[in-house]
């Protein structure tokens, strides 16, 4: 199994909406974060964070079948945000996501600080960002009564 990311063009806009749509929808049912939750995005916005100039939108391939996607943005010159990722429900579970997050950062090795931020009742996510070195912040948002949102950084030396 071979991963590896590219970046997206606004050809790619319409797919990577849907795959982002297919990969949110369950959490979108289970949390009903319809103000936050990326499958509620409309595809103008995928075409906004393909086309940004601060943002890197990454295609997530499995031996060169689109299975997800990665968007990065600059917050300064040594730090970057991750968010969204996404993988398609259908290849959740194979480890992609923890491959393509140590991609993310060997693409970057100027970087110093990687930030990101998760759901505080999605456990796995939590798991995967510890065992990749990433470290649980004091900062802490209230989505709504289901869902809160935790912080993460990565800081490198």
């Amino acid at each position: 199994m071979t991963i590896s990311i590219e970046k997206a063009t606004p050809n790619d806009a319409e797919l990577l909406h849907k795959l982002q749509i297919k990969a949110f929808l369950p959490l979108l049912e289970k949390y009903q974060d319809h103000q936050t939750n990326p499958a509620c995005e409309p595809t103008d916005k995928t075409l906004e964070r393909i086309n940004s100039s601060s943002r890197g939108f990454y295609k997530i391939k499995k031996d060169d079948h689109l299975v997800g996607a990665i968007v990065i943005k600059h917050s300064s010159p040594s730090s970057i945000w991750i968010g969204p990722i996404f993988v398609d429900p259908d290849f959740q579970n194979q480890k992609i996501a923890q491959k393509v997050m140590i991609l993310i950062e060997n693409l970057f090795p100027h970087i110093k600080k990687f930030e990101l931020a998760t759901l505080s009742q999605e456990t796995g996510n939590i798991h995967l960002y510890q065992k990749l070195g990433y470290k649980l912040t004091n900062r802490k948002e209230k989505v709504n009564d289901l869902l809160d949102l935790v912080f993460f950084e990565k800081i490198k030396h």
